[in-house]
């Protein structure tokens, strides 16, 4: 199958909404991702041979997604975690936020029952190198890294939740209100 034809069946999907240009970019590799998430248990973002297969018999069943995550956070949106780049580096998402990072935040603003802002999520490789103290390995390049503030709630006590919450790997202050929250540290390949 070619670049073009994966490209086609996302699209048919609603998943790729760019030009049908054969170019196996970003945008090919996070709609793959997508549908990945959507339809099967491996999320790696590659259109193999299991995906070109499975990808063919959805369109041929009419297999409905399954239930994405997201519909079941209520305090964040997806939106909320996009690299500040302005497009200079990325398209928004160079990956996609992880699940249990946004399950960890929704537990966080649940506990504490006061409004959240998220002031850094996924970040491309080049709004990483601009940002002073960024590490050149951040799991923010992954999406497995936000930061974030509960308002009303000193970055101390929000940072002492946050270590109790699974799967958390970093937890600090950034200063008196933001703290910075990793998971996934340790774990090879992606998680959806």
């Amino acid at each position: 199958m070619t670049n073009r034809q994966k490209q086609h069946l996302l699209g048919y999907l609603g998943l790729y909404s760019a030009e049908v240009d054969g170019i196996w970019g970003p945008r090919s590799v996070r709609a793959t991702r997508e549908f990945q998430d959507c339809y099967m248990e491996q999320t790696d973002g590659i259109f193999g041979a299991e995906t070109e297969k499975r990808i063919l018999e959805v369109i041929s069943t009419g297999e409905k997604p399954r239930e994405s995550f997201w519909e079941q956070i209520r305090y964040f949106a997806r939106e909320e975690f996009r690299c500040t780049c302005g497009g200079r580096g990325c398209d928004g998402f160079p990956a996609e936020p992880s699940e249990q990072l946004i399950r960890n935040a929704e537990a966080a603003r649940v506990h504490f029952g006061n409004v959240a802002d998220v002031s850094s999520g996924v970040r491309c490789g080049l709004r990483n190198a601009e940002l002073p103290g960024s590490a050149a390995n951040s799991l923010h390049l992954r999406g497995k890294a936000m930061d974030f503030r509960i308002r009303g709630v000193s970055a101390d006590t929000l940072c002492s939740y946050v270590r109790t919450l699974p799967g958390v790997d970093e937890a600090y202050a950034i200063d008196s209100q933001f703290v910075h929250m990793g998971v996934g540290k340790y774990e090879r390949g992606n998680e959806k």
